[in-house]
């Protein structure tokens, strides 16, 4: 029997993966993390008290890892200096690269586990021998998007269970074998944030002050005035409190001048957009398809490498491609080839 290690945060995507594996011949353990000592909406004690009563049901060992430190230093200080430095986190990325297939990965692997497993959304195709990360059957739940930052090394030990399933699938298959779960509302927020959202978040955890700045049009003229610039984010239409003929949007963000530079709908779609590479797969320029959001439409687009950064020219504007989200580059078997923050 081969030993697979499945992280389970106590909810329906990972208990379900964990029967899956059960089912499939695997000598299945399961590991919940503590992650954060404030309420947040993931790895909380109530949580962790789930993924083991579904350990229990499933007759496999269970055991908590504590990692709040290397959480707090690798997943919330990094998204709090952004916001900071007035680009937009993406701590899922972040918190999946070195926390759950980083920490956890390499743990599994000391514990003897031939394999890693989560409730992930997401596929893994080989090509010439080797492991890609693909979205899963239910697109619109897949989640590589926020795997994309892994590397080939960590998927050669990657199983996800419900990359053939969607989610109708998986609650079906909970409520037939009757797994012991709690009904729980499904959140797109930050799991650490709380219910005072991101700002509430940084004040109380930073000592963060907003400080009242300009907002400005591209040419310079005062349009209004802002309350705090981490409050504003690419694209952002809403609470603006700017009368206008038009609606307006944030365009730019200058930390460093406490400026916000606000443009009509039009100013706010980019054709080219320059990407610091994390991830590289493919050949070094040609047509790919981009994603620069979770929620974004794949978008075809001519990319190439300079010295430090990679051009992506779409063939058409995007709307809001924003400072510090990641890009994710597809070939055209959707297989994804490569990944970067955008600059």
């Amino acid at each position: 029997m081969k030993k697979v290690v499945i992280g389970m945060s106590g909810g329906v995507d990972s208990s379900v993966a964990a029967y899956l594996l059960e089912k499939w011949g695997y000598e299945v353990i399961g590991i919940s993390l503590k992650l954060y000592p404030e309420v947040s909406r993931c790895c909380r004690p109530e949580d962790i008290e789930d993924a083991k009563k579904v350990a229990q049901f499933l007759n496999i060992p269970h055991y908590v890892l504590d990692y709040t430190e290397m959480f707090k230093k690798e997943v919330v200080d990094y998204f709090a200096g952004e916001y900071l430095s007035g680009r937009t986190p993406n701590p899922c990325a972040i918190c999946n690269l070195k926390i759950k297939f980083g920490l956890l990965l390499n743990k599994a692997k000391k514990m003897g586990a031939d394999y890693f497993a989560t409730g992930h959304y997401a596929n893994i195709l080989h090509k010439k021998g080797e492991p890609y990360l693909a979205p899963a059957k239910d697109r619109e739940k897949s989640q590589e998007y926020f795997l994309s930052l892994l590397p080939p090394e960590a998927l050669k030990y990657v199983i996800f269970p419900l990359a053939e399933l969607n989610k109708g699938e998986v609650k079906e298959i909970a409520l037939k074998v009757n797994l012991p779960l709690r009904e729980k509302r499904e959140s797109q927020d930050v799991c650490f944030v709380g219910e005072g959202g991101y700002i509430e978040f940084l004040r109380r955890n930073y000592k963060i002050k907003e400080e009242k700045g300009l907002i400005i049009d591209s040419e310079g003229n005062l349009l209004g005035k802002h309350t705090g610039y981490i409050k504003y984010t690419i694209g952002q239409r809403k609470g603006l409190g700017i009368s206008s003929a038009q609606p307006l949007y944030v365009i730019k963000i200058i930390p460093e001048r406490n400026l916000i530079i606000a443009g009509k709908k039009n100013d706010v779609y980019h054709k080219t957009i320059s990407v610091k590479p994390f991830l590289w797969r493919g050949k070094e320029e040609g047509k790919y398809k981009v994603k620069i959001r979770y929620n974004h439409k794949l978008a075809s687009a001519e990319v190439f490498f300079t010295k430090e950064e990679i051009k992506v020219n779409f063939e058409r504007p995007q709307f809001a491609p924003t400072p510090g989200q990641l890009a994710a580059f597809y070939d055209d078997e959707y297989l994804l080839i490569g990944s970067g923050f955008i600059k």
